[in-house]
């Protein structure tokens, strides 16, 4: 579970995205690392999420 701070820094959190990886144009790798926001996340809290662009949408797959 996500602290209540870490939580509430997530809904305005955004993305690097020099850390992102781009594995096809519709499928990224992104790694905790990426998130810029007001709380600290580290591999064990975020870990990494694979998105993938889906008929206009973005969905995390993995």
């Amino acid at each position: 579970m996500i602290p209540p701070t870490q939580k509430k820094a997530l809904q305005t959190a955004t993305v690097d995205p020099e850390r992102v990886v781009v594995r096809t144009p519709d499928k990224v790798d992104m790694p905790a690392e990426s998130v810029r926001s007001s709380a600290t996340f580290s591999e064990s809290d975020l870990g990494t999420s694979t998105l993938e662009y889906i008929k206009g949408k973005w969905y995390i797959t993995d």
